[in-house]
């Protein structure tokens, strides 16, 4: 179906988590890339093991340059071209960083793909772009209207209207975007480890009762979705949450990891846990849009402001349109998770 696949942001969490995914389908004789070159994009070559895979080519660049695109994009006619290159949580910040890297960046690899004859260009988005509720009963859709959250989400709504308007010519590229909540599987970033490791010793804070829903997404989940997506040809512009079949209470989330650090793992785990009141977060909310207003990023505050929102996704359209259907669940995800944790001596 497709002459090569071009993935860029391959040392991400999720571009380490598709390489990985990518190894056992094309062991697969009926998967689609059997047999395909595949291009890996980033401003390094990956270090980690767990990235290296035989026969692919990695290229090193930079986004923000139209000319490492260009180089990227050079014969590329029928390929299947997958960004998951963007800036989430940075170290250091200036407010127009986020425009510049998950906007800017990606729409000009977008009209360059395009130019170059790409068949398929899937593009990552986030929750962020339709921000979150105090209200469990409100379940975000591909139809739910746009409320980002703080610069994150402005600059992914941006690339998605920018892709949506790319799209409205149908001539060449199919374009498609992917909406995904918060990631949790191997190879996660630190900020994940020490939410467990706070878990694992009382620190954790529960807002209110835990009762607010949050979507989770394991990695292999993802990467399932992402695969369906590169099938789906019958339009143009289409957008699809992939996300775990339904969401979890907060309170579900933070029970069950004590429970499979506890009874899978054997690790003593603390009986003990914070509640704080809702209007922390609020507080925390509060404290970001300042912050970011004037430049600044903090990931801990960032977070916290989240923690008594409601972010919950339907997938039925990913069901309906593309067989998706979630194959890991959350306490299978979270044993793996830990695993990896622990045979990588990361002291949860």
């Amino acid at each position: 179906m497709f002459s090569k696949i071009i993935i860029t942001g391959v040392n991400g969490w999720l571009g380490n988590g598709l390489l990985d995914f990518l190894k056992s389908k094309l062991k697969d004789q009926e998967s689609i890339f059997y047999d395909l070159k595949i291009i890996g994009f980033d401003q390094q070559k990956p270090e980690n093991k767990n990235a290296q895979m035989n026969g692919i080519e990695y290229i090193e660049g930079d986004l923000r340059s139209k000319r490492d695109i260009e180089n990227l994009v050079k014969d590329s006619e029928d390929a299947l071209f997958i960004n998951l290159a963007g800036i989430i949580h940075p170290n250091t910040l200036k407010q127009s960083d986020f425009n510049l890297i998950n906007n800017i960046s990606v729409t000009n690899l977008a009209k360059a793909a395009k130019s170059a004859g790409v068949k398929k260009f899937i593009a990552m988005s986030s929750n962020s772009p339709c921000g979150y509720s105090k209200d469990n009963s409100i379940i975000f859709d591909e139809e739910s209207n746009y409320r980002p959250y703080m610069g994150y989400g402005v600059s992914k709504m941006n690339m998605e209207k920018n892709i949506l308007k790319i799209s409205d010519n149908k001539k060449n590229t199919n374009f498609s975007i992917i909406r995904s909540p918060w990631f949790y599987g191997p190879n996660q970033p630190e900020r994940q480890t020490s939410f467990f490791k706070m878990i694992r010793n009382g620190t954790f804070p529960i807002l209110g009762k835990g009762q607010n829903l949050r979507s989770m997404a394991y990695i292999d989940n993802i990467c399932d979705g992402i695969l369906r997506v590169a099938r789906y040809f019958d339009s143009n512009g289409e957008i699809f949450w992939i996300a775990d079949e339904h969401p979890y209470k907060m309170i579900e989330i933070v029970n069950t990891i004590k429970k499979i650090m506890s009874k899978d793992f054997g690790l003593d785990v603390s009986s003990k846990q914070i509640y704080l009141p809702k209007i922390t977060a609020d507080f925390a909310r509060y404290t970001d849009g300042i912050l970011q207003k004037f430049g600044f990023y903090n990931q801990k505050i960032h977070v916290l402001s989240e923690m008594n929102q409601t972010i919950s996704c339907d997938i039925s359209k990913s069901k309906n349109l593309l067989n998706f259907h979630p194959k890991v669940s959350l306490e299978d995800g979270m044993k793996k998770s830990i695993a990896w944790c622990l045979d990588n001596n990361l002291g949860i």
